[in-house]
């Protein structure tokens, strides 16, 4: 059933002007005497972007299967070139070479107690076109290794640290075993990397439909969720210990780069591994033996789970082809005029596993709206100060290789000169509007976000976000309102990994900011992720995917086009102080024993050991009212500046801004996995996905490690000095 909309589809530009000039009453950055030509250069922006075309561009994008380093992939690389060059920017492809596999061949069979094939496809939609296996690989997992499996299955729940964990509280072990666990909770790869720690000999991953499927909606084709044939594909790389070409680890897969073999790269599995579908799972689960699963472990099949073993055994088989295989970014380009070696990068990835509708080309249709958009405003007679680089990335779904092997490839120039990276990844999913990203860059997502109309609940995307993130703080916050630290205050939450942001934030200290519009969505990673899936459920008007390239296209205008850097630092202290009382509270649950996922009742265990950790987090504390009240003055300098319209100081203080996040960045990189240069945010090493904020302090509160502890607070407490100075001299630039 298509969504009800609730305002007509066409735009006018005059239905946002008031919006517009409301928000925009002092866009930051700007000289008064430049906003007059900057509002002129939005406005035709702002009437660029159209549904209708965004629904063109995905329609083409998605016409085959493009699996990096194929030559379907290769063919939407050019045509997205072909589109920048006819829309009048300089366009130009860069290849690299990097390690890659296909499915040669896979198989799945269950062995004990019948014998019976498992689909490692799923089943053809009668009216959907897209949903047959022309052009499809099966199942299979990006840098997943070949190998033969044969044995007894034990289920694991999500295969997290902790589960294992139980599992060994339960007397069961992993070892000589096959591994079947749901997906969700951290990245998929880490799945596989605790199976084989644990000694297992194989992995298989499903979807439970507790987490995306029946259980959370309708299902495909009725509705957005995930059907029980879909299968969830994706890479099991390593992603928290080291993105990109892990045959080339921290440097650039130019021609002539050493190169590791299989048996040598650190960041991908050694033991076979193969997703399924929650219909095949449901045959070993069913079969499985041994004793019922915790509570917490049940999923939403429709009976008890077993952990095993005995009752189910399997055999699979993976065969892969892998070796070095051609990738493709594509880049467009408008020139800036006063400072044109400093760069504001907008990136979207372009390769999928599948068709890609979602995940990545409702993000590439928004992207190229986003470029008609601005070449628009080029043709009108703007031209930033700044370079703008568009970048469309390949091979991002095997481990953020296309943007990884770039970002190290041109690491001295981007550390100099890079202003800011915008990310969009899956663009839409649904209506509502969500941001994250780096502290400095928050009043500009919040500034932008008000100028960007919501196209069916009226009022500003913004607006609608803040609402949101408002009541769920409020659902959350402190009994007695009153108190000095219960009022609500917006911050962007921060980054971990799984998008193309990771290498410029990470690994260069470039402030980042990733965004998209969310909704019901179940069909990640599988067959159903196409054109009928959004155009049926996803955005059936395509408006959000306008609204996206809106927000994106005025994130480059005022990131390239205002007089000083958009960014503001009183307030970075305030989100990491946020972060700290987070982090602070894991260590009080962790050294009194107390489950870390039993949020407010941080009841003791009375049968754990006392833990050796005693973290003490003062001096942070004290550390970031310096950093505070050093961002305050340079937030104050910044605005004098801007009230006096001095152009001369500009540039220096300008140069001085962009040096305060390459401050929190270490030379030597987090313990074990040095590549992850930045301090403050990283991904953590147990997630994947999700950010650990002092990642050195979370790491020693995981492990309950006191030397990490103290070694981890020195080194962050040098960084903030050092930031804390930087904020110091833009100061003294400005005025």
């Amino acid at each position: 059933m298509k969504r009800a909309l609730l305002v007509p589809v066409c735009i006018s530009v005059f239905a946002w002007l008031p919006l517009f000039a409301q928000a925009d009453d002092a866009p930051l950055g700007f000289f008064s005497a430049s906003v007059g030509a900057q509002r002129d250069a939005e406005e035709v922006f702002l009437a660029t972007p159209a549904g209708a075309k965004a629904r063109r561009w995905l329609f083409q994008l998605t016409e085959e299967p493009h699996v990096a380093g194929t030559p379907q992939e290769k063919k939407v690389a050019e045509y997205v070139r072909d589109k920048l060059t006819e829309l009048g920017l300089e366009a130009e492809m860069v290849g690299y070479e990097v390690f890659l596999n296909h499915p040669k061949h896979v198989s799945l069979q269950l062995v004990e107690p019948v014998e019976e094939p498992l689909a490692l496809m799923e089943d053809a939609v009668e009216f959907d076109k897209d949903s047959t296996a022309h052009g499809m690989f099966p199942g299979f997992h990006g840098y997943g290794a070949s190998g033969k499996a044969r044995g007894q299955v034990v289920y694991v729940n999500y295969a997290t640290p902790d589960d294992f964990e139980k599992l060994d509280k339960l007397g069961i072990s992993a070892e000589g075993r096959i591994v079947l666990a749901r997906y969700g909770k951290v990245f998929r790869g880490l799945k596989v990397r605790e199976a084989q720690n644990a000694g297992a000999i194989g992995v298989i991953l499903f979807s439970d439909p507790a987490d995306d499927g029946y259980m959370k909606g309708d299902v495909y084709p009725d509705g957005p969720m995930r059907p029980p044939s879909a299968i969830q594909r994706g890479s099991v790389q390593y992603l928290s210990l080291q993105p990109g070409d892990p045959s080339t680890p921290g440097y650039p897969s130019r021609d002539g780069a050493p190169r590791l073999g299989r048996a040598e790269m650190k960041t991908v599995p050694s033991i076979p591994s193969l997703p399924i579908a929650y219909r095949e799972a449901e045959k070993i689960l069913r079969r499985l033996g041994g004793p019922r699963v915790p509570d917490a472990w049940q999923g939403g099949l429709p009976f008890a789970y077993h952990v095993g073993p005995g009752g189910a055994a399997v055999a699979m088989e993976v065969e892969m082809d892998e070796g070095l295989k051609p990738i493709w970014n594509v880049f467009g380009r408008i020139r800036g005029s006063e400072e044109p070696e400093r760069l504001v990068i907008l990136g979207n990835h372009r390769d999928a596993w599948n068709h890609g509708a979602v995940d990545p080309n409702s993000g590439t249709a928004a992207w190229l709206e986003t470029a008609r958009g601005l070449a628009k405003a080029v043709k009108a007679g703007w031209t930033p100060k700044r370079t703008v680089l568009l970048a469309s990335w390949d091979a991002e779904e095997y481990g953020l290789v296309g943007s990884v092997e770039w970002g190290e490839d041109r690491a001295e120039d981007l550390g100099a000169h890079a202003v800011a990276y915008v990310n969009l990844d899956s663009a839409v999913t649904g209506d509502e509007f969500g941001a994250g990203g780096s502290p400095s860059l928050r009043d500009l997502v919040r500034q932008v976000a008000a100028a960007v109309p919501d196209p069916v609940h009226g009022g500003s995307v913004g607006e609608a976000w803040e609402k949101r993130l408002r009541g769920e703080w409020a659902s959350e916050a402190p009994i007695d309102l009153s108190e000095p630290d219960a009022a609500f205050e917006l911050h962007l939450p921060p980054l971990g990994s799984g998008s193309d942001y990771t290498v410029f934030l990470d690994h260069l200290g470039i402030p980042c900011v990733n965004f998209g519009f969310s909704g019901s969505y179940g069909v990640y990673h599988s067959m159903y992720d196409n054109f009928r899936w959004m155009d049926e459920h996803g955005d059936p008007k395509f408006i959000y995917h306008a609204a996206a390239a809106r927000f994106y296209g005025l994130m480059a205008m005022r990131l390239s086009s205002a007089d000083v850097v958009p960014m503001r630092f009183g307030s970075y202290a305030a989100a990491l102080r946020d972060n700290l009382r987070d982090l602070e509270r894991l260590s009080i649950r962790k050294v009194r024993g107390a489950d870390p996922e039993a949020a407010d009742e941080d009841v003791a265990d009375p049968d754990a050991e006392p833990a050796p950790l005693k973290a003490d987090f003062a001096p942070l504390y004290q550390a970031l009212k310096s950093f505070e009240a050093a961002g305050l003055d340079l937030d104050q300098a910044v605005d004098d500046l801007i009230d006096r319209g001095e152009g001369g100081k500009a540039a220096a203080t300008n140069a001085a801004l962009l040096a305060v996040e390459r401050a929190f960045l270490s030379a030597d990189g987090l313990p074990g996995r040095p590549w992850f240069r930045h301090l403050l945010y990283a991904p953590g090493t147990t997630t994947g996905y999700a950010p650990w904020p002092f990642p050195e302090l979370a790491e020693a509160v995981e492990n309950k490690d006191a030397e990490l502890f103290e070694r981890g607070m020195g080194r962050l407490l040098a960084v903030l000095e050092a930031a804390t100075g930087k904020l110091e001299e833009a100061a003294a630039a400005a005025r």
